[in-house]
């Protein structure tokens, strides 16, 4: 058996970003802040009292899950793994939010889901949400064809989301933009909520096994 405790990212500038603020990062580079500093070391904590035998570890190249995961594996001195396709969902173009408040990022957030255009890419920088979907789909059988273990992964929120998406095994439903939309804020997790995602041969199962709240 596979178990894979798949992490969201410690607070981020973008998570605690009031709506006058504006863009200055691009999604992979946007930081941690003072809290995601002392969530990481929390997360940290939580992980080695209650995960052992890590077999390997993997971050997303995006800024904030490695700086998430960089107390943890200082702790236990291992040296963690990029997967490319653990990045975060890029739908908006940094060239059209650049300088732009977060509550114009929102607008322009809500106009590309009210498109419901599964092949839509507002910009060569970005994903559509029918190759974000697929992303997922091929992080599922690379962990599939890995060696029984355990596995610790830092990640993102929206990534999560559609992982959950497809576990349910809606399939009917699999790319439609509207009612995934519905359902991705309601089982969005918060910074450092850990899942267990077990694989045992062909049987995926996905349970949370912490919720940041608990550290407050």
């Amino acid at each position: 058996m596979k178990q894979i405790y798949l992490i969201r990212h410690a607070q981020s500038a973008a998570n605690a970003g009031k709506t006058s603020d504006t863009v200055t990062h691009t999604n992979a580079k946007i930081p941690i802040t003072e809290l995601g500093q002392q969530q990481a070391e929390q997360l940290s904590i939580w992980l080695r009292q209650n995960i052992e035998n890590v077999h390997e570890i993997f971050v997303s190249p995006y800024l904030r899950t490695q700086q998430t995961a960089a107390p943890y594996v200082q702790a236990i001195h291992m040296q963690p793994t990029i997967l490319p396709n653990l990045h975060e969902f890029n739908y908006l173009s940094f060239a059209n939010i650049q300088g732009k408040t977060f509550q114009d990022v929102k607008t322009q957030s809500e106009h590309y889901w009210a498109l419901n255009d599964v092949d839509f890419r507002d910009g060569d920088d970005c994903d559509s949400f029918a190759s974000f979907f697929q992303q997922i789909s091929d992080v599922r059988r690379y962990f599939s064809a890995k060696d029984d273990g355990v596995y610790v992964v830092f990640g993102h929120g929206f990534w999560i989301g559609v992982l959950l998406w497809q576990l349910i095994g809606r399939y009917a439903d699999s790319l439609n933009m509207t009612k995934f939309r519905e359902f991705e804020l309601l089982v969005r997790p918060k910074n450092t909520d850990v899942y267990l995602w077990q694989m045992d041969n062909q049987i995926e199962s996905i349970a949370k096994v912490r919720n940041a709240n608990d550290d407050v």
